[in-house]
């Protein structure tokens, strides 16, 4: 009986490999943002052969056809902003070379729409030159001098992002930071925390690149965690890669990243991150999709139509992206506009297969005992022991508190009294107005009793409510979001 069920499990597996659907590529999505009411994905595709033909966006249960062609960057001419932070540390002159090196071929390689900014870091983050063509860099990064005794990676990792947050996008521009540094950090501040900037990094539409000196490997260990987390490359230079080399893959990988857009057309948004799928097709094949989280400006508008537009028309063959097919062996026409769908005899083949495999492994676990021990409940979800970063944004009021951002490990009380985590300069806030709090795995917002009361997208706080990144929080006179 046993070799039975094996044979039956093996032969569904064999099944289920076989329908096409399951495509071998894979699509990993490198930076999604919303832009001018367009939904802007840059991706990089692994293991494709056909031809991409088609790209749908599902984004809060709607499905978005593309608006353009995939191309790549280099293809597209889309814009591209790169900041060279430079390392400017004492422990750094030996690879001052490299650096120039690097600097000058990076911009001799990159398109002609990438623009450039010259940052250094040791005990502060200094923007040294901003919007800097290729000779221009070129130029610049004879400037750096290496002194500073201090080197406040993370702390300057976290301000680059926040320089780029307040900086105005140009178009479905792609930003990168690309730190050259040996990865030695010496902070007396404590800077911060690893786990905070990594998930920083993952949420920013600011993708970060490294190019490490030295060996001190562990601390370039840590750079290139920090790298992974923002789904860039960290590159070293040494015996096996020349600052030539490296420059030149750096500008090769961004080149040849595939970038598309979505018009969201009357899709209204309450702001927040949202879940978002892309789909690439071949015709009326699902070739491959990636997932990623983006976050969403507010419309003004909590109505969403829900109301799927049209399927669009279907993409041209993206040069690079697949290999191209003759008319004889391409797809009818008509196909080609179809939503990706299964066959009749594909979904009851997938139908008997998942039975099959399911009769049998009931069958097996019959064979092992009528009964399975309980595993015990998994303890609720708690914030890590580094707390969760929020960032303030102020939208009404004056912020007295020194920071404007906070990890939320037990609790920050929002009032007009100085001890309050958050603190604002405003007689109509209660001395302890609202507190918010980590809560059963969500962050939540409770008022205190407060004269004027607490809102929350104009909303009364009766109650602890959960908050979401985003949310308009509304106290007294003072209006503020916390993302996260």
């Amino acid at each position: 009986m046993k070799r039975f069920l094996r044979f039956f499990l093996a032969a569904a597996a064999v099944v289920c490999l076989c329908v096409p659907v399951l495509a071998a590529g894979n699509a990993e999505l490198v930076r999604t943002f919303v832009y001018d009411n367009t939904l802007y994905t840059y991706v990089s595709l692994s293991g494709v052969t056909e031809p991409i033909t088609k790209a749908e966006a599902s984004l809060d249960g709607q499905v978005f056809p593309a608006s353009d062609t995939l191309k790549t960057v280099r293809q597209a001419g889309s814009p591209v902003v790169e900041m060279l932070l430079v390392d400017c540390s004492n422990s750094m002159p030996d690879f001052q070379e490299d650096v120039i090196a690097f600097a000058r071929e990076l911009a001799k390689a990159s398109g002609e729409n990438t623009r450039f900014l010259l940052a250094t870091f040791g005990r502060d983050f200094t923007v040294l030159s901003e919007d800097l063509s290729g000779a221009e860099l070129a130029e610049a990064i004879h400037a750096v001098t290496y002194t500073a005794t201090q080197t406040r990676l993370n702390t300057s990792l976290g301000q680059a992002l926040d320089y780029f947050a307040a900086l105005p996008r140009s178009g479905n521009e792609l930003r990168s930071v690309i730190v050259l540094s040996d990865a030695v950090q010496y902070d007396p501040q404590g800077g911060i925390p690893l786990e905070t900037l990594s998930a920083r990094l993952e949420e920013s539409d600011v993708l970060l690149h490294s190019v490490g000196f030295g060996n001190d490997t562990d601390a370039l260990s840590r750079l290139a965690g920090l790298v992974d987390a923002s789904q860039g490359i960290h590159l070293e230079v040494g015996t096996d890669l020349t600052a030539l080399e490296a420059a030149d893959r750096l500008a090769s990988y961004t080149g040849d990243l595939l970038v598309t857009g979505f018009q969201l057309g009357a899709y209204s948004s309450e702001g927040g991150t949202q879940p978002v799928t892309v789909t690439f097709g071949s015709g009326a094949q699902l070739v491959c999709r990636g997932t990623s989280e983006v976050e969403l400006p507010a419309s003004g508008n909590s109505a969403v139509d829900t109301t799927k537009p049209p399927s669009g028309e279907a993409l041209p063959p993206a040069e690079g992206a697949g290999t191209p097919v003759s008319e004889a062996e391409a797809a009818p026409e008509e196909a080609a506009s179809e939503p990706f769908r299964l066959s009749p005899t594909v979904v009851a083949v997938i139908g008997v297969a998942v039975i099959a495999a399911a009769v049998a492994a009931a069958a097996l676990l019959h064979q092992k005992g009528t009964s399975v021990p309980k595993k015990e409940a998994a303890p609720a979800a708690q914030a890590d022991s580094t707390g969760i970063y929020l960032r303030l944004e102020v939208l009404e009021g004056v912020l007295t508190s020194p920071t404007s951002a906070f990890d939320l490990t037990d609790e920050l009380i929002v009032g007009r009294d100085s001890a309050c985590a958050i603190c604002f300069d405003c007689p109509s806030l209660s001395r302890r107005h609202a507190r918010i709090f980590f809560s059963e795995g969500a962050v939540r917002i409770e008022d205190l009793e407060s004269q004027n009361g607490t809102f929350v997208n104009d909303t009364p706080v009766d109650a602890p409510r959960i908050l979401r990144s985003g949310d308009e929080i509304h106290t007294g006179d003072i209006r503020f979001r916390l993302k996260f």
